[in-house]
């Protein structure tokens, strides 16, 4: 395995078809609608909420300059400090609510994936360890939790977000709002184009993890081995390579990863530039007040929200993709051993024939090469032969865990 995953770190891009969301979506939120709802209806009243308090603020302002009257900036300071306690609970509970939705799809996905490796046959599991499997069925699902609780509502969600902020911006000034869409449409233009960078190396970090899990679990229980035959250096010396393959993915991933976040804060950094520009300008030519200033300021601030958070739902959707690539491999994984129609058996003992029968595990190493014998009823037959001989591999044809390469 180690050859095979230290290639070059040069992975081909990958995606999910996108009817392939919408499935795995539907099939784990549609049984928890209630919760899914609930979570909606919270995240965007929060967003109400955000949207209202600058206008508070700029109100308080903008009275204080004009020596307005002490109970009309109190009411204003008490208003604005209840709009900000309302929204800070509506976002304890949308976290709770949507921590739920997402543990809840997760440990049904975890159910099904163990379930369809239970009934998968017996050359599956002889190629994959167990180490392997576990990273495959929790690694990979956990990975998902996020997906699963809020993605497509805190993309909605941002998306409304950002259109609100818009649409108020130029309700001030139509200079500032159409300054400021042009810097949000490059930004998200920018972010569109870096979609799929890193799903591939999030998918080899992935593996890269099923592999060491599953060297580590093979030679954990194999230690007497590995001790009376004096090879705790080499299992140590693959370790380390397992470990540095994984590092090297993980480092490549992390990489690309910071390429998409730095691009969007040198974005930030330029977006405050210009409100700030913008909004001198206004105010030079008393177009605007102070308080309408500090608005547009405080609403390009807030333009970082939704394009941060569909930038941050972006570096989970490429780790979510990676592992949904997994997981639908996993699914899409169908027994070597098709069971027929079935037949009945008389009553009593049967004979037994092997005719011809040859059989390998990996189509390399022939373990049963044209093996004849027949075993009339009632008769036992002893097998004797060194370890590795073919002796369970022919009780293992006998029960049919396997299908014989040749011979009935």
């Amino acid at each position: 395995m180690v050859s095979k995953s230290l290639q070059s770190l040069t992975e081909p891009k990958v995606s999910v078809p996108l009817r392939r969301y919408v499935d795995l979506l539907g099939r784990y939120l549609r049984p928890q609608i209630g919760l899914v709802l609930t979570v909606a209806v919270l995240l965007f009243a929060n967003i109400g909420l955000q949207l209202i308090n600058p206008q508070i603020l700029r109100y308080f302002i903008d009275e204080a300059q004009a020596g307005s009257p002490l109970n009309r900036l109190i009411t204003a300071a008490v208003l604005f400090t209840a709009v900000a306690l309302v929204q800070q609970v509506t976002n304890v509970v949308a976290t709770y609510t949507s921590g739920k939705v997402g543990w809840t799809a997760t440990n049904a996905l975890r159910a099904d994936l163990a379930r369809h490796c239970l009934f998968l046959d017996m050359s599956f599991h002889n190629n994959h360890t167990t180490g392997e499997m576990i990273e495959r069925i929790d690694g990979d699902a956990n990975q998902l939790g996020g997906f699963f609780s809020t993605f497509v509502i805190q993309v909605l969600g941002s998306a409304i977000l950002l259109v609100g902020i818009l649409a108020l911006l130029f309700r001030e000034d139509w200079r500032a709002g159409l300054v400021l869409t042009g810097f949000a449409l490059l930004t998200l233009f920018i972010l569109a184009r870096l979609r799929n960078v890193t799903v591939a190396h999030w998918k080899a970090t992935r593996q890269a993890s099923a592999d060491t899990f599953g060297f580590l679990e093979e030679r954990l229980s194999g230690r007497e081995d590995i001790r009376t035959s004096a090879a705790k250096p080499y299992v140590m010396r693959r370790f380390y390579e397992y470990m540095r393959n994984w590092f090297r993915r993980e480092l490549k991933a992390s990489f690309m990863t910071s390429l998409v976040l730095n691009s969007t804060w040198l974005s930030f950094g330029v977006g405050n530039a210009v409100a700030l520009g913008v909004g001198a300008y206004l105010f030079m030519n008393d177009i605007v007040t102070i308080g309408t200033v500090y608005l547009i300021f405080h609403y390009t601030v807030m333009l970082a929200q939704p394009i941060e958070r569909f930038t941050q739902q972006l570096d989970d959707l490429q780790k979510a993709t990676a592992s949904i690539v997994r997981i639908l491999e996993l699914l899409q994984t169908k027994q070597t051993v098709v069971d027929g129609s079935g037949v009945s058996f008389p009553e009593g003992a049967q004979s037994v024939k092997f005719d011809d029968v040859s059989f390998s595990y990996n189509q390399d190493d022939t373990v049963l090469h044209n093996v004849d014998f027949e075993i009339q009823p009632g008769r036992i037959l002893g097998l004797l032969g060194r370890t590795g001989s073919g002796k369970t591999t022919m009780t293992r044809l006998l029960f049919r865990l396997y299908d014989p390469d040749e011979g009935p």
